[in-house]
């Protein structure tokens, strides 16, 4: 069932912002220039709704006054401790309202935040360390044994107990309770470095303003119609740019975020139930976390129908994971997104368009203009592939400290003078009603039989399988062909499928070259390690080392 929401645009002229904070308090109307930071949005808010929940976490919570009381104190801390504007601060943490709290401490000490995942290890973090030349790395207590070497020892505690080592952010929240605001920043300014996930080589730090948080939160909130009467379920992990949006989103609107661990489903399903919670954004590896087979689904009596979408981006939604999410939430929209990690976010399809094309990745964002080029920068016709060219909001800074690899993707051309534009490297195709398809990355294209075949064909395929859970499709090299294709998948319960079968589905529904000539099953895929995405590099790696293993390829073939 189809609500209103989805397709909701603002309608005020671009100069000026307005949102309604709730029915008890008046309506908020600022010039946009005066919203061009996280702090500047979080004013207005905190001016409007003060006392009303910002964060929840199980039995704890904070309201606004408090949130900003406490991101102050812990700006003035870190000050203490000799960190300046512009410094490097990383922040590994688990999610709880403390580490809520240090992300803000670090922007309004006029400072750029690091999100790092928790599942990093020492040396990956150590990387990030000696990249940015963090000032800082800010933690949980039971990591800094782990982590100390990597940090050369700059650790702040940032939440669990004290060690005279180390010193400690709560403890310096409470002798900095009171202080005045720090902030200064510009829109231009650099707020964050977000590393990408690094599933192919060392990760890149994506530069990040101001500006791009604020834009961020601004467009998102808009055609998602999130408004101050939300309760934003945060599931997901506030180390990376759609997590960490949902928070952005809260500032900006006066809703409420409602932090939760995703470990049994059970306990999620729980949770929005009985926190009435009214916006589920989520990734596709949640979804097949939350309708495991192997584990207890959600509660027969539990009551649903304050959920009014869920929001997923971050890889392709399968027809299971729509079926199950429909089934469960009858009354909810379903709406998809696509994103750049050095745009954020480009392109979303509708509540109501994804019934009629559940492939497909949408249109454009408001202030966003997407572009299909071909390799000469010209536009490609209504369903020819090109690559995915990013203009208008969201468009980060460029790469930290990596000048080639900022100049490759980040470039002006042309027909935009001035303006900098991102090339995503993402194969994709327009349709006659101007709905966008992603393709393929365009350096894993696969080359067999004289044909170029995008991985993301053959996966799709591949899911409409049934007991076939994901897949990735990748080319091995082959003299003769240019390359075979290989199909990794994972299965509902878990057991490999008959490859037999498998080819026969291919040879009845795809073209002779289309057909994988390998498919190797694994329990499930690995993820990389920030923003729980698919690690296609390591689930390639180990199904050719399965592959290596076989005494006989004749079952595979």
């Amino acid at each position: 069932m189809n609500r209103t929401m989805g397709s909701r645009q603002s309608t005020e002229p671009e100069h000026v912002l307005s949102f309604a904070l709730s029915t008890d308090h008046a309506v908020l109307v600022a010039p946009a220039r005066q919203l061009t930071t996280i702090p500047a949005q979080f004013e207005q808010t905190l001016s409007a709704v003060p006392d009303k929940a910002a964060v929840v976490s199980g039995c704890q919570s904070l309201t606004f006054r408090q949130l900003h009381a406490e991101a102050v104190a812990a700006a003035k801390g870190l000050e203490s401790l000799g960190m300046l504007p512009g410094d490097r601060v990383g922040i590994c943490m688990q999610k709880t309202l403390d580490q809520v709290v240090a992300i803000l401490g670090v922007l309004w000490a006029n400072a750029i935040f690091v999100p790092i995942h928790p599942v990093l290890h020492a040396e990956q973090i150590g990387h990030m360390v000696d990249d940015c030349d963090m000032k800082f790395l800010i933690t949980d207590s039971t990591r800094i044994a782990e982590f100390r070497d990597a940090a050369h020892g700059r650790i702040v505690i940032g939440h669990g107990p004290a060690e005279e080592e180390f010193p400690s952010l709560q403890e310096l929240r409470q002798k900095c309770q009171g202080s005045q605001s720090l902030f200064r920043g510009k829109a231009d300014d650099t707020a964050a470095i977000i590393y990408s996930s690094g599933s192919t080589g060392r990760p890149k730090g994506i530069v990040i303003s101001h500006k791009n948080l604020a834009d961020g939160a601004k467009i998102v909130a808009s055609y998602l119609g999130t408004k101050a009467t939300d309760r934003i379920a945060g599931v997901l992990s506030l180390n990376f740019d759609h997590g960490l949006n949902q928070l952005w989103q809260t500032l900006f609107t006066g809703s409420s975020l409602c932090l939760h661990d995703l470990i049994f489903p059970r306990d999620l399903f729980r949770m929005l139930a009985a926190q009435r919670i009214t916006a589920l954004p989520v990734m596709p590896v949640i979804i097949s976390r939350m309708f495991d087979p192997q584990l207890p689904g959600p509660d027969d009596d539990l009551d649903f129908s304050a959920l009014r979408y869920v929001s997923t981006t971050g890889g392709p939604v399968t027809a299971r994971m729509l079926d199950k999410l429909q089934k469960t939430f009858p009354d909810t929209d379903i709406v998809l997104m696509y994103g750049l990690t050095e745009a954020f976010r480009s392109s979303w399809l509708p509540a109501d368009q994804v019934a009629t094309r559940p492939t497909s990745i949408g249109k454009a964002i408001p202030e966003v203009e997407l572009c299909v080029l071909d390799e000469h920068g010209r536009d490609c016709a209504q369903g020819v592939p090109g690559q995915l060219v990013h203009r208008g909001g969201c468009v980060a800074k460029g790469y930290w400290n990596a000048p080639e690899a900022t100049a490759e993707r980040f470039r002006q051309i042309d027909r935009f003078p001035g303006e900098t534009v991102v090339f995503s490297g993402d194969l994709v195709r327009r349709d006659e009603a101007g709905y966008l398809y992603f393709l393929g990355r365009m350096d894993s294209m696969i080359k067999t039989h004289g044909f170029r075949v995008s991985p993301t064909e053959v996966e799709d395929h591949a899911r409409r399988f049934e007991g076939l859970l994901d897949a990735v499709a990748f080319g091995i090299d082959n003299p003769e062909i240019g390359q075979d294709i290989a199909v990794v998948y994972t299965t509902t319960d878990r057991t490999p499928l008959a490859s037999d079968t498998l080819t026969e589905h291919f040879r009845v529904g795809m073209p002779h070259h289309m057909v994988p000539r390998w498919f190797v099953h694994l329990e499930a895929f690995p993820s990389t390690s920030s923003g729980g995405k698919v690690d296609r590099v390591l689930a390639r790696q180990l199904s050719l080392e399965k592959l290596g293993a076989l005494s006989s390829v004749e079952n595979h073939s």
